[in-house]
């Protein structure tokens, strides 16, 4: 995996982190004591970024990482690289899961296992450990399921070979996004935005991508409601379940 990090992130063990980690957020508290809830982002960060600092902790805002295959490049920014461990600052009603995916995506991107995610705009400050098990190995120890991958569109036969590629280099369980985004650079699709959820492929077909573990059966048939009722006449499904990715093609029924 191509990654290149303006700071690298260090691998800790939990007892590492947690110990890094209770003076960071002694001096969270302070903040969200002393500043209040209606900062934007970018103020906590730069402001918990002064504090840590001061305390003697090695601090960095908004760290690079870029991840890169072939010509295709992608960049990302790290909120805060504090002694090498990954924090990620919110000012939203809640934490979400999208939040929890992007801290993980971070975690792959570092090769290490454990992130924090401080949410700054409720009354009480609040915060989630995210922490993963998986090592750059085992995402490495991917399959990739094509028994109803039929695609009647010529582009459509290359996908299996770029995605195969894209998972040799970068291992499984990155951001399906990410994914999304280095096969239509491949393959000269033109992506509105990353979170688009069709992507026409030509005139007849369209892709979806999925990173789903659960209710998988729910999407298909709904992915097939929607194909039934759309102008085109084949839609290519490609669902990520951690390690195991599978290539699917469902096809206009009249």
């Amino acid at each position: 995996m191509t990654v290149k990090y303006t700071q690298p992130p260090i691998q800790r063990s939990q007892d590492e982190f947690n110990e890094i980690d209770y003076q960071v957020m002694g001096q969270a508290f302070d903040l969200h004591n002393n500043m209040g809830n209606l900062w934007d982002e970018r103020e906590y960060r730069h402001q918990l970024a002064v504090k840590c600092t001061a305390i003697g902790l090695k601090t960095f805002e908004e760290v690079h990482v870029s991840i890169s295959h072939n010509g295709f490049c992608k960049n990302y920014f790290i909120d805060l690289l504090i002694n090498g461990n990954i924090y990620e600052l919110k000012t939203a009603t809640a934490i979400t899961k999208n939040h929890e995916a992007q801290t993980i995506n971070y975690l792959f991107l570092a090769n290490t296992l454990h992130g924090k995610i401080i949410n700054f705009r409720p009354d009480s400050l609040k915060w989630r450990f995210v922490s993963t098990s998986l090592t750059a190995t085992d995402r490495a120890l991917y399959s990739l399921r094509t028994s109803t991958w039929n695609p009647q569109t010529k582009s459509a036969l290359k996908i299996p070979t770029l995605l195969n590629d894209l998972l040799d280099a970068w291992g499984a369980c990155l951001s399906t996004n990410l994914y999304k985004e280095a096969l239509c650079h491949f393959l000269n699709i033109h992506l509105e935005n990353e979170h688009q959820r069709f992507t026409p492929l030509s005139p007849n077909t369209v892709f979806h991508m999925s990173g789903l573990s659960a209710q998988k059966n729910n999407l298909r048939n709904n992915l097939q409601k929607y194909l039934n009722t759309s102008r085109f006449d084949e839609l290519l499904w490609i669902n990520f379940d951690q390690t195991q990715i599978e290539l699917s093609c469902l096809h206009h029924s009249a």
